[in-house]
């Protein structure tokens, strides 16, 4: 004969490896609310929740502090992939949104963009535009060719 320790602990490795509540209780003629209840319990031990929907949002949660993390500390080349994938989505994204909701989202990326680099509107104001553009004296005339 086993104890009811033992037997509990048969129970609880049996729902561990996957066999349906309902399997085990009827397998050992108990109550099937008292087997869920105890898978349940495993569960929230397991995974901090009793159902899925919960713990998938708490996978999210984790998930948005991670990124949050990525984005403000992880190395350049790591922050840059990252960056551009969650842009990617976003442009995705946005074909489906009104004029005035991709002109907010493009407003908050905007000011996370600059917060991520340091940079505040101030100092690109009376920055020259042309500055950044790279060009040499070919390529303006790339396109004409020489007289004959």
């Amino acid at each position: 004969m086993i104890s009811e320790e033992e037997f509990a602990t048969i129970v609880d490795r049996l729902l561990e490896v996957g066999v349906p509540a309902t399997a085990v209780a009827k397998a050992f003629t108990i109550d099937p609310f008292v087997v869920r209840d105890r898978q349940n319990e495993l569960r929230v031990e397991k995974y901090g929740a009793a159902e899925l929907s919960e713990a998938m949002a708490n996978l999210q949660w984790q998930a948005l502090d991670q990124a949050r993390f990525m984005i403000h500390e992880a190395p350049y080349n790591v922050r840059s992939r990252f960056v551009m994938a969650i842009l990617s989505k976003t442009m995705s994204l946005t074909a489906r949104q009104s004029p005035e909701t991709i002109g907010t989202m493009r407003n908050e990326l905007l000011n996370l963009m600059g917060e991520m680099a340091g940079v505040g509107d101030d100092d690109l104001a009376g920055a020259d535009p042309d500055a950044f553009v790279a060009s040499t004296a070919t390529d303006e005339d790339q396109d004409e060719r020489p007289d004959d």
